[in-house]
């Protein structure tokens, strides 16, 4: 009972410290979400004003660079879509994200497109998709296969033809079409596309609601694939215990930009709240310098397949047997049912899961802390790769936006629990040897 009640106080003592903070925080995931950094993603180069914010952030704080100018300099090929974005049927326009979207790797167009419907079953019988292509060929290089999901009553199948479209990002060969404009109920979670080559096909989403007995669809809208240079960002605080071993607290500050000129993707939730987070951490290690050497890294790229923290792990810039603990806070909005771990139950981690577990029975500070096996859905996984104890923390439950689409916007974001779990998470830190 008396090292319970003293777990407590010390919880107590902590969490006052962070109580200012949490407006802090939200301040800073109020700015990484603003229409100024144009969605954090690579057109209108989002990710390097952010990353420019950062930066200052880094330098307000007191914390030093661990490259030059706190820049890890990389790069790689992604589409960027800016300037107008237009659709109309048969001449009525069409507003983008509430009727219609382009998918991320959409081949740009400027034209209009006869409508060629087909049963959405049909696409996956070879044969059937043969004969539908044979009796439209006087018109199939110039018409979009037009493909009513609402028609699709087979969940297998519909689950069938949702990944046949997700997987067209990464296919470059002919469609003997120009492509396909897709009717759903729920216009799919927008993501980066990166590729080596660009896709020579239109991929255009909309609402049943729009399609009456349309023929024609008119697109106009610029989509360049190309080489993108970009950056992370990484600060340091050397440790005061022993300095030649490393902590690694990170998270992603990128997020998928802009459709267009009218259409934001704010990213609160994912991840401006996570960003935030290792800022708000360092503030606190800044006045409550680290036993260990403590870095603070902010990786771009990571909504196009971990690019940034691949990188970073492919440049070697430290010794990764030093590493005692690779922290990567993705996803900190809500919370109010806890927070998860991912990759707690490998060897070199579950006893920094235990401890997390066990302090957070004593001090009662998120309503449960959950394990999940090691994924490649984070920043922490090129750590893993290379051996390294790393795990991924997100929150669950509680008030956040929507995911991927224009809806995570900062006053969604709930931070009633943010507190507790930053506690969590510093006091868990602390247990690590």
């Amino acid at each position: 009972m008396k090292k319970s009640l003293l777990t407590l106080v010390m919880a107590l003592s902590l969490l006052a410290a962070f109580c200012q903070d949490s407006n802090q925080v939200r301040q800073y995931i109020c700015a990484l979400a603003s229409p100024a950094f144009h969605g954090r993603g690579y057109a209108y180069n989002g990710d390097s004003i952010a990353a420019e914010y950062l930066r200052a952030q880094l330098r307000q704080i007191g914390v030093e660079p661990f490259v030059q100018e706190y820049y890890h300099r990389y790069g790689f090929n992604v589409y960027a879509m800016e300037g107008t974005v237009k659709a109309a049927l048969d001449g009525k326009s069409l507003r983008p994200w509430e009727d219609f979207a382009m998918a991320p790797f959409s081949h740009p167009a400027d034209g209009t497109f006869q409508l060629l419907p087909i049963n959405p079953s049909d696409i996956l019988d070879p044969d059937k998709l043969l004969d539908f292509c044979q009796k439209n060929s006087a018109v199939l290089s110039k018409s979009l296969v037009f493909v009513d999901m609402s028609l699709c009553t087979d969940a297998e199948d519909a689950k069938k033809l949702n990944s046949i479209f997700r997987q067209l990002a990464w296919y470059n060969g002919q469609l003997p079409f120009r492509g396909f404009l897709v009717a759903v109920k729920d216009i799919p979670v927008w993501s980066f596309a990166s590729a080596q080559s660009s896709c020579d096909y239109v991929m255009a989403y909309i609402h049943p609601r729009k399609m009456k007995k349309h023929s024609k669809l008119t697109l106009s809208y610029s989509n360049v694939l190309a080489y993108h240079p970009t950056q992370n960002v990484c600060g340091m605080l050397r440790g005061t215990g022993e300095p030649d071993s490393l902590v690694l607290i990170c998270g992603h500050y990128d997020h998928l930009g802009q459709m267009g000129e009218s259409v934001i993707f704010p990213g609160a939730h994912d991840n401006a709240s996570g960003a935030s987070s290792v800022l708000d951490m360092a503030h606190y290690y800044k006045k409550n310098p680290p036993y260990y050497t403590t870095l603070f890294l902010f990786f771009s790229g990571e909504e196009a397949g971990l690019m940034g923290s691949t990188a970073f792990v492919k440049d070697s810039l430290f010794d990764f047997s030093k590493v005692k603990m690779v922290l990567n806070i993705d996803l900190m909005c809500g919370g109010d049912d806890g927070i998860m771990m991912v990759n707690s139950q490998s060897d070199n981690t579950k006893d920094f899961y235990q401890a997390m577990v066990d302090y957070n029975d004593e001090a009662h500070l998120v309503k449960e802390v959950r394990s999940r096996a090691n994924a490649a859905n984070s920043d922490h996984y090129p750590f893993t790769a290379k051996g390294m104890p790393a795990v991924f923390i997100y929150t669950l439950g509680g008030r956040v936006g929507g995911y991927h689409n224009p809806d995570d916007m900062c006053d969604k974001c709930g931070l009633e629990s943010y507190e507790g779990i930053v506690t969590l998470l510093l006091k868990s830190l602390e247990k690590v040897r």
